[in-house]
């Protein structure tokens, strides 16, 4: 198992061909496409942002396909929209990628597979990871009302109408506008 970035510029047909698998537990910070989608903690920690273990197995299918699959799994470290502060968001996703070397052969892939579109250069294994993990993290994130700094919780009650303990005073109730009207549908 890889504890180092994952490797890069790598043929991927050598692998397919081989039927190779690569599992890694690479630093988020070798993942900077996701970097600005996580929240910055505390810099004396080595990776502050989380920890991911990956599974990558490539191989040819019964049906002649060139496949990736793969396996994510993990905790990364998001910011709560409510509070600003960071929070652990867990990741479990797995993906299934077709191997093609151009937009055609995408179109002629089974439905079930995701096109992974390689053409005849080399491939950084961070770049497929940092995709499939930027399309499964939450776009929004939130901590548990019980958790959250942040005083949650919306009233259309008027704070001047309200005693100590927030109930309503109902003596002091508010003029209708509409009483108007109803003096006017009276009055014929």
């Amino acid at each position: 198992m890889l504890t180092a970035p994952l490797p890069s510029q790598i043929d991927i047909r050598k692998l397919v061909v081989k039927g190779a698998e690569i599992s890694a537990n690479p630093p988020i910070s070798s993942l900077p496409r996701i970097a600005d989608l996580l929240a910055e903690g505390d810099s004396d920690t080595e990776d502050k942002a989380g920890s991911l273990a990956v599974n990558l197995r490539f191989y040819i299918d019964d049906e002649r396909q060139r496949r990736v699959d793969g396996q994510i799994t993990g905790t990364v470290k998001m910011t709560c929209q409510r509070c600003l502060e960071p929070m652990p968001v867990d990741v479990d996703m797995k993906f299934e990628l077709g191997i093609v070397w151009s937009e055609e052969d995408a179109e002629r892939l089974p439905k079930s597979l995701e096109p992974l579109i390689v053409g005849d250069e080399l491939v950084d294994l961070a770049d497929i990871v940092s995709d499939e993990l930027i399309l499964s993290l939450p776009y929004v994130n939130y901590h548990s009302p019980a958790d959250c700094k942040q005083n949650i919780g919306y009233s259309s009650v008027d704070p001047e109408h309200t005693d100590a303990v927030g109930k309503v005073n109902v003596e002091q109730e508010r003029d209708n506008p509409f009483q108007v009207l109803e003096q006017l549908k009276f009055d014929k």
